[in-house]
């Protein structure tokens, strides 16, 4: 009887931990700061810097994550590249320990490559290259990073 319950008290542990690890992953992000920059033809390119409300007491950690996303000048999404970083902040100094990158296209004609991602010192950095096309030709290749920072206190920017 005793094997039983410890295997019962060991496979219920896993299914707690399990079910904590769900609920971490489908959390929330709050908005931390947006921001618009218009360009000469009327597109623009919208930022949005989200964190995640789960903060690690243990040590003081923070992931959160920078989008700019193209748009046209009719309010149409074009394409984005997104950088997710992970931060540990003490209040005197602060490192970036990882990045990633996303980048993908909502239009046809515009086509994504050469992401890639890299951190140093309290910064996280993205880079993919945007393509437009018109058939087969290519209209114009926009070169986009965007860099996530940290600050001794823990806010993203």
């Amino acid at each position: 009887m005793s094997k039983i319950k410890k295997v019962l008290g060991i496979m219920l542990g896993v299914m707690l931990l399990c079910s904590q690890a769900l609920l971490v992953s489908a959390a929330p992000v709050d908005t931390v700061n947006m921001e618009r920059q218009y360009l000469e033809n009327g597109d623009y390119i919208e930022t949005v810097i989200s964190e995640s409300p789960i903060v690690s007491y243990a040590s003081n950690s923070k992931s959160g994550s920078k989008t700019s996303t193209y748009y046209n000048s009719d309010d149409v999404a074009l394409w984005y590249v997104k950088v997710t970083g992970s931060f540990t902040y003490t209040g005197s100094s602060v490192r970036c320990t990882g990045a990633s990158v996303s980048a993908d296209s909502y239009s046809s004609y515009w086509g994504i490559s050469n992401r890639s991602s890299s951190y140093s010192g309290n910064i996280a950095t993205a880079k993919a290259t945007g393509t437009h096309y018109f058939g087969n030709a290519v209209v114009e290749r926009v070169n986009e990073t965007v860099n996530l920072s940290c600050s001794v206190n823990g806010s993203l920017y």
